[in-house]
């Protein structure tokens, strides 16, 4: 159900931020298409894809424009949203923002940012929110006001790939709305000189509240299974991380490292809800070429105690495995591996610092304990090729990718990580 990532993105668009709060991946309250469906790209003139990245290699050299930060004064973009993915359909909205730039903070100094999004199956995302990296001294701090909404969210249970696709849409679905406002702060440890010091404090806050509905009155998975959470109601939860973050730019990544411990606490529904959260996050990000990047992610996430099955770490969608339906595996613990090879590309304009590139990634999960599949432990595996588009300090991507027998398409705004 949260879309939160520790400097991720969200699967539909969403908040671009550094240190959030504990990953679930995409979204724990999700629909999805019909596993056999698969989407088809075809490139222009019966080229192979291959084919044209390699020529846009070929044809244009490393872009070496000045970062957006370097910049001062006042930045404004407004991107129309018109966006597509395997989980949600077609979407559209519109996403502005203000960025401020002081010649000197990485990324910008202040960004102000507010989004309406609505996609052809029935969900809706909105938000206001604020990124302050220079708040007082080296504190950062983000505040996110959000809604979101589903009318066919996915919930498959412990059912086979099998069993699934034999199952009516709204048999393994439900509704579900979601407001929620979040906290979060960061405070260097130690004095920053010349560069950021690497060690960093995380505090976070969030309270929201879920409403449920089975979208199948008879023979539901979610109504019959009855998990911790299928009530819905108010979630309170509290968070704390360690952090070690080296990165150069923790929006567009080029170098660096982070390696971040992190511990949650969630209490609601008049304390039937309550249970502890860990995650351990670590992301590498290098340069062995100019103009390219090599990028991996490796997430441990464990639950305990009681606490709502949106909740619970999962496998599947744009955030962890591209390729495989949101939301199709989950349970108490999970194992993530994520990587990628990112081009920086052609600079479309150097006024608006404007660029395009590509992106080929590897993605690999699987779900720990029980409940979440009829064979627990098995492993997930996705492949694929993406576009990067970059706009002063706003990252757009497109993402198509395999997992197994079925594909994925995703147009969202930032990183995966």
């Amino acid at each position: 159900m949260k879309p939160r990532s520790a400097g991720g993105s969200g699967p539909t668009p969403g908040v671009e931020a550094g240190w959030q709060g504990p990953s679930r991946g995409s979204s724990a309250i999700r629909h999805h298409p019909e596993r056999s469906r698969l989407i088809s790209l075809r490139p222009p003139f019966g080229l192979p894809w291959s084919g044209l990245l390699a020529a846009a290699l070929l044809a244009a050299p490393p872009a070496e424009a000045r970062p957006p930060h370097e910049a001062t004064g006042l930045r404004p973009t407004a991107i129309p949203l018109l966006s597509f993915s395997s989980d949600d359909g077609a979407g559209y909205g519109l996403r502005a923002s203000l960025f401020e730039y002081d010649g000197r903070t990485v990324p910008y100094r202040r960004k102000y940012s507010a989004q309406l999004f609505y996609t052809s199956r029935g969900r809706r995302v909105h938000f206001l929110s604020m990124d302050t990296p220079r708040f007082r001294g080296g504190d950062r701090l983000e505040m996110t006001l959000r809604f979101e909404k589903e009318a066919s969210a996915n919930y498959y249970g412990s059912l086979t790939d099998a069993e699934a696709s034999r199952l009516a849409r709204d048999r393994k679905t439900f509704r579900y709305a979601l407001p929620s406002i979040e906290l979060r702060w960061i405070r260097p440890l130690g004095t920053p000189r010349p560069a950021p010091a690497p060690w960093g404090l995380g505090l976070g806050a969030r309270l929201s509240h879920t409403g449920i509905t089975p979208n199948a009155e008879v023979g539901n998975v979610l109504a019959e299974a009855a998990p911790p959470g299928i009530d819905g109601g108010f979630l309170g939860q509290v968070n704390a991380a360690l952090r070690y973050d080296t990165r150069d730019d923790y929006n567009d990544t080029s170098t660096g490292l982070l390696e971040e411990l992190l511990l949650e606490y969630g209490i609601g529904h008049g304390g039937d809800y309550h249970g502890l959260t860990a995650r351990f996050e670590h992301r590498h990000f290098a340069s062995p070429l100019a103009g390219l990047v090599a990028a991996h992610r490796l997430a441990l996430d464990w639950t305990a105690g009681n606490l709502p099955f949106y909740e619970w770490p999962e496998v599947g969608g744009g955030d962890t495995l591209r390729g495989l339906v949101r939301g199709r595996d989950r349970g108490r613990g999970r194992v993530l591996l994520n990587g990628e090879l990112r081009w920086r590309g052609m600079r479309l304009s150097a006024r608006q610092s404007m660029h395009l590139g590509a992106v080929a990634f590897a993605d690999a999960g699987r779900i720990l304990g029980g409940g979440a599949l009829a064979a627990p432990g098995r492993w997930r595996h996705g492949l694929g090729l993406g576009l990067r588009g970059r706009w002063q300090s706003t990252v757009a991507r497109a993402d198509w990718g395999r997992a197994g027998g079925a594909a994925g398409l995703y147009l969202t705004f930032a990183h995966m990580f």
